[in-house]
């Protein structure tokens, strides 16, 4: 192999590598609380900005709700209240996305009831704001944090 050959397999191996690494990072974020808790929060930025955009005639998709259904029983250690809100608020999300699944099997937008979309949007906004609110106050709070791994751990 020449020079140029070998060089080209290090970088390759060294971004590989380097991806490989962030990929890692991301998926240890996300399973930390925190992440739990800013992957819900990501749910219910996009289930707000659909419901704004119910009115204005733009086309309307499901709402998520995954998030919720994956960490509901793993973010108990937020305030009783937003626990509480929250869980309300995505038993609604789940009730209009099943009349989204019907309007959609039976092949007409007329069914939809937007009013169920439009009185989601005051619920979101509170949980929205409760939860950036709960990011900021506990985003350097180590038990929340990722935990860090080294080899040589005692």
């Amino acid at each position: 192999m020449n020079s140029v050959t070998t060089t080209l397999l290090f970088v390759a191996v060294l971004v590989l590598l380097l991806v490989l690494g962030l990929g890692i990072q991301f998926a240890r974020t996300r399973r930390a609380p925190l992440g739990r808790v800013v992957g819900i929060l990501e749910a219910v930025k996009h289930n707000e900005a659909q419901c704004r955009r119910l009115g204005q005639s733009c086309p309307i998709s499901r709402l998520r709700d995954g998030a919720w259904t994956r960490h509901r029983d793993r973010v108990k250690f937020l305030p009783e209240g937003l626990h509480a809100e929250l869980d309300r608020l995505f038993e609604d999300i789940a009730a209009a996305n099943q009349n989204y699944d019907t309007a959609r099997r039976l092949g007409s937008d007329s069914y939809i009831e937007t009013d169920r979309f439009t009185r989601l949007a005051a619920p979101l906004a509170s949980c929205r704001e409760q939860l950036q609110s709960w990011v900021e106050a506990n985003m350097y709070n180590p038990a929340y944090l990722p935990r860090k791994y080294t080899l040589f751990r005692r």
